[in-house]
């Protein structure tokens, strides 16, 4: 069994505390329709990366540690980066919880002539088994909707490090592709947690900022 990925994805979205940071793939339908279920919420950092969301979020966690964080990938790009995996189990932030959109084929950049290339996951591969020989202290594979609302309970409901590999049907996205180059989501992110959080991220450096001062007394 497999689920559809527009309708957990609009579950998750559902679920997801209010005050949570929200990393995802910016690869294909999985940012789509993210974006579309949250109405383009500036908490969602969206990626234009494969192969470095899961180290992102691990980042993010560890420099927010009272902030559940939660990381939105595909099968692809956590293929394309295991060592991802490692630094996951290495650190396992408490606050940090991994859903990956497992639908088995590089679907936004793996067609052929003979349509969708499959990843690994589609034969013996199991991502959540790696996960845990990595470290991480929970790992789940679900594949139906009441498995999926059990893990997103438990995830929300409690402080543990947690990656859940979501079996997932492949098919084309049900919203259009977004209008960002990418850049924008950056400052948009970054200035939501600025203030969020009451930090100073991005700006005129520190530095600079006391030569203006000491300028200022001259």
């Amino acid at each position: 069994m497999a689920l559809d990925r527009f309708s957990w994805l609009g579950y998750l979205a559902s679920q997801i505390p209010e005050d949570c940071l929200v990393m995802s793939t910016y690869i294909g339908a999985v940012s789509f329709e993210w974006a579309h279920h949250t109405d383009e919420h500036p908490r969602t950092a969206h990626l234009g990366q494969m192969g470095d969301v899961i180290g992102l979020a691990v980042g993010l966690a560890l420099a927010l540690p009272h902030r559940k964080v939660v990381c939105l990938d595909g099968d692809g790009s956590v293929l394309m980066e295991l060592g991802q995996l490692v630094a996951m189990g290495e650190h396992h932030p408490e606050n940090l919880v991994v859903f990956v959109v497992d639908n088995g084929v590089y679907e936004s950049i793996g067609w052929g002539d003979h349509g969708r290339r499959p990843t690994a996951t589609s034969g013996s591969v199991d991502l959540a088994a790696i996960a845990a020989a990595c470290g991480v202290p929970h790992t789940a594979d679900v594949s139906t909707q009441e498995e999926l609302a059990h893990e997103i309970e438990q995830a929300f409901g409690r402080d543990t490090c947690s990656f859940v590999n979501v079996r997932t049907e492949p098919g084309h996205s049900h919203v259009r592709p977004r209008r960002t180059d990418g850049i924008e989501d950056k400052y948009r992110f970054v200035r939501y947690v600025e203030a969020l959080e009451d930090l100073w991220i991005i700006g005129v450096p520190p530095q600079d900022i006391g030569l203006m001062a000491d300028a200022d007394h001259d």
